[in-house]
């Protein structure tokens, strides 16, 4: 496999006394297949999204790339990768406790692929790039035992760009998502989870 892969991780903390906490986190990354690696990159160096150390409103490795409507094709693989990945985390967090710690949290991204793909439309890395960032916005509680820290947090989606238009946001309406549902094999649509259910994250670090 030929590519080329660029990744870079920021982190930021503000602090406010001994008990309050703003934590920001960018993941931003991209790989470039070339040669006999012509559509994209392979699978085990692919960038994948979502779960307990991303956007945590959504189940990991499920939604995109881009606006790709991953839930109205039977035929879909269970993991979704891309060339391209925007994470982005803040959180508020407050201490309790030594030990026990809550936190407010925001988390919006997503992935691309660099070139299209037929089997998923909508995919493609473009300007309008900003306007697939799905986001997310939930609660969380800290275990902080110094050395390593456990994150439990339950996430809920707020938006989700592979949604039909108008229907994108949590509180608009779900008519034509439902029309599309209902289409499916009913093994397939059987196990579709609610839209914009919450999920629950368990996280170490």
């Amino acid at each position: 496999s030929q590519f080329v892969k660029l990744e870079n991780e920021s982190k930021y903390y503000q602090f406010f006394g001994k008990k309050h906490s703003l934590n920001f986190r960018a993941d931003l990354g991209i790989g470039i297949p070339y040669g006999n690696s012509k559509l994209t990159m392979p699978f085990d160096y692919s960038f994948f999204a979502w779960g307990s150390n991303d956007n945590r409103g959504f189940v990991a490795r499920t939604l995109g790339p881009g606006s790709y409507k991953y839930y109205i094709d039977p035929n879909r693989t269970s993991t979704q990768i891309g060339d391209v990945k925007i994470a982005l985390n803040l959180e508020y967090r407050y201490d309790i406790t030594d030990m026990f710690k809550i936190a407010l949290f925001v988390d919006a991204g997503n992935i691309w692929t660099l070139r299209e793909d037929i089997n998923r439309p909508g995919g493609k890395f473009s300007k309008d790039f900003y306007k697939e960032l799905a986001l997310s916005a939930g609660l969380g509680l800290r275990l902080d035992f110094s050395f390593f820290i456990i994150r439990v947090d339950l996430g809920i989606p707020l938006y989700n760009p592979s949604f039909p238009q108008g229907e994108k946001w949590i509180w608009e309406s779900r008519e034509m998502y439902d029309a599309q549902v209902l289409t499916l094999p009913k093994w397939y649509s059987d196990e579709l989870n609610g839209p914009f259910a919450p999920r629950l994250n368990i996280g170490i670090g």
